[in-house]
């Protein structure tokens, strides 16, 4: 079988815009959402690449575009990701208002993970790539969202954890804890929602989501992995 040619830089910038588009289409970004700054986003790529150390990951260049596009437009003051590892998701979502070159004046953006040799990892890559010091990385448990958020609220929210044992089951158990200390029109994004590996253990996420008062919710096939993208009443 002949390997599919990969996507010009162009080419990844002009389908990551048509995914924010129907983003927008969806409801699950506002109409008047601004555009992504593809030169932000490569710039920020560039240090990246140069100060982070990742030791593997699923995320694609195209993923990478969009987790930083729905930043970018929705602008969280307050981020907070859930299963951060290496920082590598954290960096994307948080790059607009925490990196270097900020579009945006971010408030806090805390990475949480219970590895503490993944939050070292992940600190050490945020500081060399120059982010912002309201940008951090703490050992914790994700399921402490009552001590995590002490009294704060959140405007995006990321989930990538991987419970040894249960895997990706717990994303609705963890949006749950999580949704008294979302802040008015908050966004949360789901990753690994299209891996055949997950597909049983996220089957029902989407319709909890709905469920639980989310007013929009899409499945964006970014990738092998995907993104579930869900806006909350604001």
């Amino acid at each position: 079988m002949t390997a599919l040619p990969r996507l010009t830089p162009r080419q990844s910038d002009a389908m990551a815009d048509r995914f924010l588009d129907h983003c927008r289409t969806t409801g699950v970004l506002a109409p008047d959402a601004p555009a992504a700054s593809w030169t932000g986003f490569h710039a920020l790529r560039d240090r990246l690449r140069a100060g982070f150390h990742v030791p593997t990951t699923t995320l694609t260049p195209l993923a990478a575009r969009v987790l930083y596009g729905l930043a970018a437009a929705h602008r969280p003051a307050a981020v907070a990701t859930l299963g951060c590892f290496a920082g590598n998701l954290m960096a994307w979502v948080s790059g607009p208002g925490f990196g270097p070159g900020p579009r945006y004046p971010g408030e806090r953006a805390l990475g949480v993970d219970v590895d503490a040799d993944a939050v070292h990892l992940a600190s050490g890559n945020l500081r060399r790539a120059g982010f912002a010091a309201g940008a951090r990385a703490v050992v914790a448990d994700a399921f402490d969202a009552a001590g995590l958020s002490a009294g704060a609220t959140w405007d995006l929210l990321l989930i990538d954890i991987d419970v040894p044992g249960a895997r990706k089951s717990g994303y609705a158990r963890l949006l749950e804890r999580w949704l008294p200390h979302l802040a008015p029109g908050a966004l949360v994004i789901a990753h690994d929602v299209c891996h055949p590996a997950f597909t049983w253990d996220l089957r029902d996420y989407a319709a909890f989501a709905t469920d639980r008062g989310a007013v929009a919710t899409t499945t964006l096939p970014v990738d092998d992995c995907g993104l579930e993208v869900t806006r909350w009443p604001g």
